[in-house]
């Protein structure tokens, strides 16, 4: 009778335990239930991190090929422009060379004019000179 007490003892640990075990089976299956939920949640949600980044990386790089085509079309252009700037001073400066000399040349002219009319008048005078000379 001690051993079917025992005996029943078992029987009832054994059935506490096995129905704790079924217990903590049914939490784990549960858990793994939600967790297998959090993964997928997660893995979508990674997908779409994937695709926006990727989306995001098209849409960097398509910027970046425009920003350099625009900057090498600007810097083009900028080298046009300076190489056009050196030409316009170099012709400035050629005209006012032109400029100085035609100034230079004109008083020179107008010099030459007026010494000219003076030795027409040296020469009208020496010419009046004479006559009074010959007259008195």
């Amino acid at each position: 009778q001690v051993s079917q007490n025992e005996l029943d003892w078992f029987h009832q640990d054994s059935e506490a335990q096995m129905k704790k075990w079924q217990q903590e089976k049914k939490e784990n299956r549960e858990s793994l239930k939600t967790l297998k939920g959090t993964t997928k949640k997660h893995s979508d949600t990674n997908e779409r991190y994937l695709k926006t980044i990727n989306d995001k990386e098209k849409q960097y790089n398509a910027c970046l090929n425009t920003f350099l085509e625009t900057s090498n079309k600007f810097a083009n252009e900028k080298g046009k422009l300076e190489e056009l700037i050196k030409k316009s001073q170099d012709d400035r400066q050629k005209c006012e060379e032109r400029a100085v000399k035609a100034e230079v040349s004109v008083l020179q002219t107008w010099k030459e004019t007026e010494i000219w009319k003076l030795r027409g008048t040296i020469a009208k005078a020496e010419g009046n000179l004479r006559m009074l000379k010959a007259l008195s």
